[in-house]
């Protein structure tokens, strides 16, 4: 039973067995539950098992977005500004709705087809020339895209309350991280609004 061929079996055994146990011992180490994580402070992010869940920075409800406007551009404008720019063809003005005095927020979305890069594409949106809270500014860095793939992507912004019953201009920045070059196709914005 211990020789097969007149050769010993058991240290080849051993070895498997040793293996094995090693492996699950290592599972054990490293790998805990979720709830054993953020109990230890890890993903502050994941769903706990209370129904707690991630706290908007910006939540509308019922809101009344009645019109929109809209521009697309179809150049192929590129860029190596690791401050933030206008990206051409991306500004629209239009006219806020609602009660004179009063103010609401506005939808604006943005898409791009993003043509090869070697850099990663920032992308920010100012509502009368003020950086809009949240995704894009300061606090937020929000990368579009990166690599050299052809994709289509883009964001949709939450603004900021705007005064009612006034003109506003909507413009879309954009900014490479490292200074590479970073190129959009076709793209276009649309804001809807009161």
């Amino acid at each position: 039973m211990l020789l097969n061929n007149g050769r010993n079996k058991w240290p080849r055994r051993l070895a498997v067995a040793l293996s094995v146990l090693g492996a699950a011992a290592l599972v054990a180490v490293f790998v805990r539950s979720g709830s054993a994580q953020r109990a230890a402070g890890g993903d502050e992010t994941a769903p706990s098992e209370l129904g707690a869940s991630p706290q908007p920075l910006k939540s509308v409800s019922n809101g009344v977005l009645s019109r929109f406007d809209a521009i697309d551009a179809t150049d192929n404008p590129c860029e190596t500004s690791t401050t933030f720019v206008d990206m051409p063809g991306m500004t629209k003005t239009y006219s806020q709705g609602g009660p004179v005095g009063s103010k609401s927020r506005s939808i604006v979305m943005f898409q791009g087809e993003w043509i090869p890069n070697t850099g990663r594409a920032l992308l920010r949106l100012l509502i009368d020339g003020v950086v809009q809270t949240g995704p894009g500014d300061a606090a937020s860095p929000f990368a579009a895209h990166e690599g050299t793939q052809d994709a289509t992507n883009g964001f949709n912004f939450v603004t900021d309350p705007q005064t009612n019953a006034t003109t506003h201009s909507a413009k879309v920045q954009w900014a490479s991280v490292f200074g590479d070059s970073i190129c959009v196709d076709e793209r276009s914005t649309v804001i809807l609004h009161r």
